[in-house]
């Protein structure tokens, strides 16, 4: 194994490692799952995620390399930056939201759309990684949970006018019909809460406290945070 490269950065799986043109990453239980999801996205010539290539010898998956870096925690992003990464989850709902299983209305959704499980090539978002916990769902959960990420919401530095700013741009990218932005706010507290509940249960302090500021920020200043809902869908 002296040719395997471990891979650090992002919020990436352990024992995670880079082989030639491939990364190499242990199974989980929803691995299975995982791969008919890349599968059905390179049958649809979808770019925005890594190709599944296979298994190793010993069990781990094989998929393609995606080139560039990922950000390591939360940052602050272009209207760009965070448009784009709007494009590419409506890209990927739409591709996956006739997935064998997938109701009217659901889709696959990824679960984890923090910058961190995004590849970045100059300077702007090309791909989604890390595809774990992904699960047949609502699209919304997936957009609650990126704005939140996308847009720092808690962030003390700073003010809701510039959060609402960011999740504006993130917004405006994916073209968020009318029924969903009346329950984005609704759905945002739910992700902070299935996260905070998660955390306190896996003892991860740390990260327990830092959701359960992020809804205590939002709680205070939803109303301040001013998207401009005007030039989204309304379908």
């Amino acid at each position: 194994m002296h040719d395997e490269i471990p891979l650090t950065g992002g919020r990436i799986t352990q024992g995670v490692v880079k082989k030639g043109d491939y990364v190499l990453r242990p199974c989980c239980a929803n691995s299975d799952f995982v791969h008919a999801v890349l599968k059905w996205l390179e049958s649809k010539k979808i770019s925005a995620a890594p190709k599944f290539i296979g298994l190793t010898d010993d069990g781990r998956e094989i998929t393609t390399f995606l080139e560039g870096t990922s950000p390591e925690d939360l940052d602050y992003f272009s209207d760009q930056q965070l448009f784009r990464a709007g494009e590419i989850i409506k890209t990927l709902h739409n591709a996956l939201s006739d997935f064998d299983g997938c109701k009217v209305g659901q889709t696959v959704c990824h679960n984890d759309l923090s910058p961190c499980n995004f590849m970045f090539m100059d300077g702007m978002p090309y791909a989604v990684f890390d595809w774990d916990t992904a699960e047949i769902g609502d699209p919304l959960n997936d957009v609650a949970y990126a704005a939140w990420m996308w847009g720092n919401i808690g962030d003390e530095d700073s003010s809701p006018a510039d959060v609402g700013k960011r999740i504006d741009a993130l917004l405006n990218g994916y073209g968020l019909g009318k029924e969903g932005q009346n329950k984005l706010i609704e759905k945002i507290h739910e992700q902070i809460q299935q996260v905070a509940k998660s955390t306190l249960e896996a003892k991860r302090t740390d990260a327990y406290e830092w959701a359960t500021h992020c809804g205590l920020w939002l709680t205070k200043h939803q109303n301040q945070i001013g998207v401009n809902w005007s030039h989204f869908a309304t379908v």
